[in-house]
């Protein structure tokens, strides 16, 4: 299958046509975020041509723009081309929260300015501006708000060691062995059957006397057991820790009101908590802790531990 991007080439006439060749540079403006008509004049003021690519850049019906390239503030030759990235969203209208999770600190400004979106940050290194990546978000990636709306993103000082903890979760589990089942049969009946030899003697007017056969029959009952399977109540995963009530967690498959236990599989510690909210992602995340229930397991700036959850 081949994905082919339809791009289009807008020369604005620049003001300075006619002057000389030796025309002195010029700094690329900052046109993210502007709308169609902002860019035009901006571009033909300082004298630059662009070429447009993404939704609406084929008719010409794109409204702002989300990326540029070269970057606003580069020294670029007069006349110079800048690449615009377009969409047909309204430069004010709802926005789809960017996926945070895992992005260093510069992947989160840069994804959250493209997006026209605030956020504040809790965790280690938060204070201070020192942290390193992103951990969790709130609300979760895809959710549509308002523009210029306040993001939640729980940040770390260490970038955790994700690849280690999924290769160990993603070991196949050993299938449970199957306990044998014994089926209803009818009821066995054991014949036995005794013959008594009978001997038969004439004599001149005797009577001649034979001895019956004896049969005993004996019916033994079979006991039928049937053994049920139980439910796994367990999940083996990758937890977190976000800013909740001390007491409480979030899964994505439970619940609300479910009782669990945590343990930590690489020191042997574990907690209790109560599911009181889900969680964004599925698949190997298992649960979010409390911040009190997560330091009890590990330090706060481990990020994430390999946990086995039961309830």
């Amino acid at each position: 299958m081949t994905t082919v991007m339809v791009a289009s080439m807008v020369m604005a006439p620049p003001v300075h046509v006619g002057a000389v060749s030796g025309h002195a540079p010029v700094h690329v403006p900052r046109l993210v975020g502007l709308s169609k008509a902002r860019v035009f004049a901006l571009m033909r003021a300082d004298g630059l041509y662009f070429v447009t690519r993404g939704p609406g850049s084929s008719d010409g019906k794109w409204v702002s723009v989300v990326a540029q390239s070269p970057a606003a503030g580069v020294v670029v030759a007069w006349h110079s081309q800048i690449v615009l990235t377009t969409t047909t969203q309204s430069p004010t209208g709802p926005r789809r929260v960017p996926r945070l999770v895992g992005l260093s600190k510069a992947q989160v400004f840069s994804a959250m300015r493209r997006a026209s979106l605030y956020f504040v940050t809790v965790g280690p290194g938060s204070s201070t501006g020192h942290w390193v990546v992103a951990l969790h978000q709130s609300p979760p990636a895809g959710t549509l708000v308002k523009w210029h709306s306040q993001v939640v993103v729980s940040v770390s000082t260490h970038r955790p060691l994700v690849k280690a903890l999924v290769k160990i979760s993603a070991k196949p589990k050993p299938k449970p062995k199957k306990k044998p089942v014994i089926r209803s049969s009818p009821a066995a009946t054991t014949s036995t059957t005794s013959t008594i030899a009978s001997t038969t003697t004439t004599y001149p007017g005797e009577t001649t006397t034979t001895a019956p056969t004896t049969t005993t029959s004996t019916t033994v009952p079979v006991t039928t057991t049937t053994v049920k399977k139980r439910p796994v109540r367990y999940r083996v995963g990758i937890a977190t820790w976000y800013n909740d009530a001390p007491g409480y967690c979030a899964t994505w498959y439970l619940p609300m009101g479910t009782r669990v236990t945590i343990r930590d599989l690489a020191t042997g510690r574990s907690v209790h908590c109560v599911v009181n909210d889900r969680e964004a992602s599925h698949g190997n995340r298992v649960v979010d802790l409390a911040e009190s229930q997560f330091s009890q397991l590990a330090p706060l700036a481990q990020g994430v531990i390999l946990v086995r959850v039961t309830w």
